[in-house]
C-alpha cells in the first residue's frame, strides 16, 4: 500500500510541476496582453501574432492545470445523487469511473492528441493566411501532454482511493477535507 502511495505522491508531483508552468505562463500571458494592449492603443501597432499568442498561452494554462485540479478536487463536481451514498460507496465510485471512463477517454485524447501534433509538425502547419504564428505543432502538442498530465493526476486520486478503501488508517489528509471518508 505504501508503494501505491509513493507512486500516487510521484504522479501528483508532476501534476504539481505542470500547473507551477501554468503558473508562469499565466504571468507571461498578461505581459503579452499589456504589451498589445498599449501597443494598439498608444503607437497603433497591432498583431495577429500577438493575439494568437494570447490565445495559444490561455490554451495551455488551463489544460497543464487539469491533472493539478483532479488531485486537489478542485474541478467541477455535481453531488445532487452522492449525498445519499456511503463515503465508502463513493470512493468506489469514483475509482470505478475514473479506471473505466476517465483514463481511457484521456488515453484516446492522447493517442489522437499526438497524431494532430504529429501531422501538423510534418506539414509544417502554421496560421491560416500565413499572418498568425508558425510552427502551429508546437500548440497542437499541448493536447497529448495535458491528456498525459491529466491521466497522471487521474491515476493518483485512483491509488489514493484504493488505498484509502484497503487501508483506513492511511487515509490521506485529501480525503478527509473532501468529506468522502469520516474518522
Amino acid at each position: 500500500m505504501h508503494t501505491s502511495l509513493k507512486i500516487a505522491s510521484a504522479l501528483t508531483t508532476i501534476c504539481d510541476w505542470a500547473a507551477r508552468l501554468a503558473a508562469v505562463l499565466l504571468f507571461v500571458l498578461v505581459g503579452v496582453i499589456m504589451y498589445d494592449v498599449v501597443g494598439r492603443k498608444f503607437f497603433s501597432t497591432g498583431s495577429f501574432k500577438l493575439q494568437e499568442l494570447e490565445w495559444h498561452l490561455h490554451g495551455v494554462i488551463a489544460v497543464f492545470a487539469f491533472g493539478y485540479a483532479y488531485t486537489r478536487d478542485a474541478h467541477v463536481r455535481i453531488d445532487v445523487i452522492a449525498g445519499k451514498m456511503t463515503p465508502r460507496f463513493r470512493l468506489w465510485l469514483e475509482f470505478w469511473v475514473v479506471v473505466l471512463l476517465v483514463i481511457p477517454f484521456f488515453l484516446f485524447i492522447a493517442w489522437y492528441g499526438y497524431e494532430f501534433a504529429a501531422r501538423a509538425f510534418e506539414r509544417g502547419e502554421g496560421a491560416n493566411g500565413g499572418r498568425g504564428l508558425p510552427h502551429r505543432w508546437i500548440i497542437k502538442s499541448a493536447v497529448p501532454i495535458s491528456a498525459i498530465l491529466t491521466i497522471a493526476g487521474c491515476t493518483a486520486v485512483a491509488l489514493r482511493i484504493l488505498a484509502t478503501l484497503k487501508r483506513p488508517d492511511l487515509m490521506t489528509q485529501t480525503f478527509l477535507e473532501r468529506g468522502l471518508w469520516k474518522r
